[in-house]
């Protein structure tokens, strides 16, 4: 009986690699999105962004509410 258990054991050592090896790879993942070469089209997406830093307090809730509509 221990023969049979060691053989089994080896068994299974043998076969761990071939077991690890057959795991799926990672799927590749589609490339980050570019940032556009036109620098003014840069420029003004910057502007566009930064605008609720230089309103006023009382003017965020409605620069939110129309961005949201859009």
């Amino acid at each position: 009986m221990k023969k049979f258990v060691f053989a089994v054991v080896i068994a299974a050592i043998a076969a761990s690699p071939a077991a690890a090896a057959t795991k799926k790879k990672k799927a590749v993942r589609a490339p980050a999105p570019v940032a556009s070469t036109n620098s003014n089209e840069n420029s003004w997406r910057f502007a566009k962004d930064s605008l609720p830093i230089f309103l006023p307090s009382w003017s965020i809730p409605l620069y939110i509410s129309a961005k949201s509509a859009q």
